[in-house]
């Protein structure tokens, strides 16, 4: 990104520019996007806003196959988990593919099952406000 793209992102608001990475994500455009996210931790932001931008952030880590960055950023996303939507199950899945794909299996299969524990709790949790929300009807 040219310096005239930086300056007009540190303008924008936090939650603006996460829409612009998720975009450049899309796109394949890493790097643009891994600086995208670099200026939304600059300005401090909400949690929710800082745990999606540390996910997205070590998913564009991820596809330029940089393993170790990839890891702090989802690391830091799941410091966060309880800000993002799924609660961490796809950063821990995300998080279990880089580690399988550095060759440490034993990490890799801690991540994917807590995925799943997540998961789990997640659809039990889903289930219980079902019916609570039935009872009220």
């Amino acid at each position: 990104m040219e310096e005239k793209e930086l300056a007009e992102l540190r303008e924008k608001t936090a939650e603006d520019l996460l829409l612009i990475g998720e975009e450049l994500l899309e796109q394949g455009k890493f790097e643009d996007a891994i600086q995208v996210y670099k200026e939304i931790v600059k300005k401090e932001p909400r949690k929710p806003t800082m745990a999606k931008a540390c996910n997205d952030c070590g998913v564009a880590y991820a596809s330029l196959k940089m393993p170790e960055m990839a890891i702090g950023f989802f690391n830091a996303a799941l410091n966060l988990k309880e800000f993002l939507m799924d609660e961490g199950i796809s950063t821990y899945y995300n998080l279990g593919l880089v580690y399988r794909t550095a060759g440490d299996e034993e990490k890799a299969e801690f991540c994917f099952k807590q995925a799943d524990q997540l998961k789990k709790e997640h659809k039990r949790n889903e289930e219980e406000l079902k019916r609570a929300f039935e009872t009220m009807m």
